[in-house]
């Protein structure tokens, strides 16, 4: 018996969990292919329970050569990987006098120092993986300006595009860096890039605001989409009981729909009627600063951030928003890019708005937003989708 105490693993992990952790951090940590292998050899010849007992210590004791002929290496190429991983903090070589190796006196390449590293190995782990989230957003936040400045060249007039401003923004857009190179900017670049890219955009939404002869047609917005795309959200029989939807549909529910039947007094049609007129009231109302008046507080926080220092909500707000909101709502790339090439901007950005305010929907709660987008997407696709509904639903439980 001893009294010594070893390092032992945070509560929930083991052996194979350390394992996967060096694999995924290897290259952070500057450990090659052959190296992490020679590592995880070693690793595996421990026994798992000497990694959570405080009266044990994880050593692995067989002979050099044994190890460099199982790993095919060479004795010297094994030594320089002890002596690499043992520099790194993630083993201790602990030899006899003459240099072997024995579970007597546990003398090995011995694993405690790993194992106190643990904790700081999963910080890293943290930080790169919130470091990888950052640079997704940012790089979905360049391709939403990219979109943005290449919709509004193509709106512009011949004049306008003539203008020096129009040129002068034209030439700073053309000295962004290609996509590819993004991935290799370092981070503080990059978020600097994304800053001078946002101003651009407001540099050319601004100029088009002060000149309004200067679009060939009107640009995408919310009335614009919602009024191409709007379905009806309410079916009743001529001088029946008016159908009320069923309290418990999310939100972006689909609506059924018939048309009215009977004479102009009827119901029905009167129903018809009002509905028809009270869509057209709330679209013709749905600006910038109202679609941020419906948005949830972390959703209305983003579109203030990226506001900005403008006088007024633009529709590219809302739009930038929503892309930096994805990771919160678990929506990945592929959900997210397939929205927008089929919704657009615009179409796309009010699905994540609505599924975002929907989490708290009082009897139906969005619990999978990115399932959602994409059920929402296909509805879309088959001309099904009903936003106006559902914005006008989201309107009354917020009491606007």
């Amino acid at each position: 018996m001893t009294d010594t105490t070893f390092p032992t693993l945070p509560q929930g992990h083991k052996r194979f969990s350390v394992e996967q952790l060096l694999i995924a951090l290897a290259p952070a940590l500057g450990l090659r292919g052959g190296r992490l292998h020679a590592l995880l050899y070693m690793m595996k010849h421990t026994a798992p329970d000497d990694w959570v007992r405080p009266d044990r210590e994880p050593v692995f004791f067989a002979p050099q050569d044994q190890t460099a002929a199982d790993l095919g290496k060479t004795r010297r190429a094994l030594y320089n990987d002890e002596a690499a991983l043992e520099s790194l903090g993630l083993i201790e070589k602990r030899v006899k006098a003459n240099g072997s190796r024995s579970p007597h006196g546990g003398c090995g390449i011995v694993f405690s120092r790993l194992i106190a590293l643990v904790p700081d190995l999963l910080n890293l782990s943290d930080r790169l993986a919130a470091e990888r989230s950052l640079r997704r957003e940012l790089r979905n936040r360049r391709s939403t300006f990219v979109r943005h400045i290449k919709r509004r060249f193509r709106e512009a007039t011949e004049p306008a595009l003539a203008h020096p401003r129009i040129i002068a923004i034209n030439d700073a857009f053309s000295q962004w860096p290609d996509t590819s190179r993004l991935h290799m900017m370092d981070i503080d670049a990059l978020e600097s890039h994304i800053e001078d890219a946002q101003a651009l955009c407001a540099t050319l939404d601004t100029f088009f605001e002060t000149r309004p002869d200067s679009t060939a047609k009107p640009a995408e917005n919310f009335p614009c989409f919602i009024q191409e795309n709007k379905q009806e959200s309410s079916s009743v029989n001529c001088n029946a009981n008016v159908y009320e939807r069923n309290a418990g549909k999310p939100a972006h529910s689909e609506f059924s729909r018939s048309e009215p039947n009977g004479p102009e007094d009827c119901l029905e049609n009167k129903r018809e009627a009002e509905n028809e007129a009270h869509k057209t009231q709330f679209v013709a109302r749905l600006t910038p600063e109202r679609i941020f008046s419906l948005a949830s507080e972390e959703m209305q926080a983003l579109i203030s951030d990226c506001r900005g220092n403008a006088q007024q909500f633009r529709e590219l707000h809302v739009i930038d928003a929503a892309t930096r909101i994805l990771p919160v709502l678990g929506i990945n790339h592929s959900a997210w890019i397939k929205a927008v090439q089929t919704m657009g901007d615009v179409g796309a950005s009010l699905c994540v708005l609505l599924l975002d305010a929907n989490r708290t929907h009082p009897t139906a709660p969005v619990r999978n937003p990115g399932g959602a987008l994409r059920a929402m997407t296909k509805r879309y696709q088959a001309g099904k989708l009903n936003l106006v509904g559902s914005l006008i639903g989201l309107a009354r439980r917020r009491g606007l």
